[in-house]
């Protein structure tokens, strides 16, 4: 029998520590390679169910080809993580495609063939240093019909967006036969020439980002608004800010939906976002007939009113008295989750959408359709009087003035159900078919109709929805809202192909402090007041002032009396009181939100630890106690 004196047998505890260590490692990298445990919010990192099908259902093969340097691996530690993150996604696709998508992998070193055909495929290079070398990171993927699609380089900026960017890809290789949108418009979506100075010249504008998107996944056919027939290949009308509908092309759509046709409208009672060729603010919209239709829907867009929201207020520069001031816009919505409905697909997995000016729908009360609100406002609202926001609003006013009705006003929402045709007396024309033959009139749908209504247009515009920013002479954008992502889950949804909408969602990474949000409003309110306050004081003061009679002698000496200068001194003290006042309305917001951080450092830096170590206390206690009954 040998026997093992402590050191021995501490030694021969450390070496048994260090072989099962080993073990554990190989065993957990061979057998539990592919296991992950997906803890963010949002699940970020899993795919979802509704994605999935996307690869499953590949009935031809796509190759990809990554191109990434490893010199640029190298030189940036943050591309090096990325690209392992699309190697995993794209390991996981072709998994579940049962092998129909193959990734292949390059490292284009310079001058070599492999760098040759990277820059064939259009693919970006970027310097990484004094000596002119160059790193690649993009992707180049083929169908069996020789369609490309190309990512030229995986900016750090679109790294929160690359599961849509990749799923995307890959669904538009397996569907080249795309559903068919026709859209009506008076929104310059296809881009064209700003006004310049007087009407004159002006810079060519490049098409709004919502156009790629809806192209991306759909052919579109613009429509003329005075149409007086739809091709049974559309699947889904979309009516992006209709101005100047005609009645009869009104009654087509009319029609048209009745007899099982779906739609999407955008009417705007205050559009920022249209053409004016004088510059400036687009003039007042013809929505008359589009009106029409809505009241046939159940719906009534509220004249001459836009949906103001204090909690949803986007902070804006502005000028007030002269003077550059910050201040909450209550007629531009930047609306949360809490604002969309979480039950519907359209709006279930959105995070925020921003909308401007946006009317208020008003469902009407007799009407036998369902209407679903898909986008409402807080309690936190009212409605503004349209000529409030003309032009150049005054934006402090509109905030200073807020006073909340209490209820949630109505900017979005799906109509279904059994509709009357919005012309009972049938066409207000003659509409002849092909054949010569009037086309009878639908008096009533006989299946249900599958309308989607937002009181706003100016959301599908860049500026809304869109941060640009120029890569090397590449454009790139970057969503800061999920509004292109509701007109696609809409077009989706209304087509039956639903396949990236729970995507879209998911690359949104802000999370708003709504507490700290909510104290900077409240006293922001009570600094307006003060200040409101306070210019009315000194208004007050310059009439005391210039009611005074300053008289001066030949020396140019000031002939005050005693009371003037007392009621000047009095004017001066009152000033410098108001405006001590305002200080501590500052100073009481920022100790309010300096409380908040602290408290919320204390929790997440030492919170933490404490709880653990009295965990450990705890159990310490109970497994002495349970020794000691041993």
């Amino acid at each position: 029998m040998i026997n093992f004196d402590k050191g021995h047998l501490a030694a021969i505890a450390v070496a048994v520590a260090g072989i099962l260590f080993l073990a554990v490692n190989i065993i957990s990298q061979t057998v539990f390679s592919s296991a992950r445990i997906d803890v963010t919010e949002g699940r970020v990192f899993t795919l979802t169910k509704e994605t999935i099908p996307v690869f499953q259902d590949i009935q031809e093969p796509i190759v990809v080809r990554i191109y990434f340097s490893q010199a640029l691996s190298e030189a940036s530690p943050r591309h090096s993580v990325y690209y392992q993150r699309v190697r995993d996604l794209l390991n996981q696709y072709s998994g579940l495609s049962g092998g129909m998508l193959q990734v292949q992998y390059f490292d284009p070193e310079p001058f070599s063939d492999v760098e040759d055909r990277a820059v064939g495929f259009g693919l970006q290079a970027v310097p990484l240093g004094d000596i002119g070398e160059v790193g690649y990171f993009g992707l180049a993927a083929t169908n069996s019909t020789d369609d490309q699609e190309v990512i030229s380089f995986f900016n750090l900026e679109r790294e929160a967006f690359i599961e849509y960017d990749l799923t995307k890809l890959v669904y538009t290789l397996s569907n080249p036969e795309q559903p068919k949108i026709g859209l009506i418009t008076s929104l310059p979506v296809d881009g064209g020439m700003s006004p310049g100075m007087g009407g004159m010249g002006g810079t060519p504008t490049p098409p709004w980002q919502i156009m790629d998107q809806m192209r991306d996944f759909f052919e579109v056919e613009r429509l003329d608004a005075d149409l007086d027939e739809i091709s049974e290949d559309i699947d889904v009308l979309v009516l992006a800010q209709p101005d100047g509908l005609s009645e009869i092309a009104a009654y087509t759509i009319d029609q048209w939906i009745l007899s099982g046709g779906k739609a999407i409208v955008f009417a705007d009672p205050n559009l920022e976002s249209g053409n004016n060729p004088q510059g400036g603010m687009p003039g007042p919209s013809d929505l008359t007939n589009t009106k029409a239709l809505l009241k046939a829907w159940g719906l009534t867009l509220d004249e001459n009113v836009v949906a103001g929201d204090i909690q949803a207020a986007v902070r804006v520069n502005t000028a007030a008295g002269g003077r550059p001031v910050i201040s909450d816009y209550p007629a531009w919505l930047n609306l949360q989750a809490a604002a969309l409905n979480q039950d519907d697909a359209i709006t279930g997995d959105l995070k925020n959408l921003m909308l401007a000016t946006a009317g208020v729908l008003t469902p009407d009360s007799e009407t036998s359709l369902d209407i679903r609100p898909l986008i409402q406002t807080s309690t936190d609202s009212m409605k503004i009087a349209g000529d409030k926001v003309i032009g150049l609003p005054d934006v402090v006013a509109l905030f200073r003035e807020f006073e909340p009705l209490g209820e949630r006003l109505l900017l979005g929402a799906r109509v279904t159900g059994l509709a009357k045709s919005a012309f009972p007396d049938g066409a207000p024309t003659s509409i002849d078919s092909e054949g010569g033959e009037a086309v009878a009139h639908v008096e009533e749908a006989t299946e249900s109709i599958q309308i989607i209504v937002v009181s706003d247009a100016d959301m599908l515009a860049d500026r809304f929805w869109v941060q640009e920013s120029n890569f090397f002479g590449q454009r790139m954008v970057v969503p800061t809202a999920d509004n292109a992502a509701f007109l696609i889950n809409a077009l989706e949804n209304l087509t039956g192909t639903p396949a990236l909408s729970s995507l879209r969602g998911r690359g949104q990474v802000s999370r708003p402090f709504t507490v700290v949000e909510d104290l900077r409003r409240d006293a922001e309110q009570q600094f307006r007041s003060k200040e409101t306050e306070l210019l009315g004081r000194l208004e007050s003061l310059q009439g005391e002032i210039s009611a005074i009679q300053v008289n001066q002698n030949g020396q140019g000496e000031s002939l005050i009396n005693e009371d003037d200068q007392r009621a000047i001194t009095n004017y001066r003290g009152d000033i410098l009181s108001t405006r001590k006042e305002l200080r501590e309305v500052q100073r009481g917001l920022r100790e309010d939100i300096d409380e908040l951080e602290g408290l919320l450092k204390f929790l997440n830096i030492a919170g933490v630890p404490i709880v653990f170590g009295g965990l450990m206390i705890v159990l310490a206690i109970l497994r002495r106690r349970r020794a000691a009954a041993v």
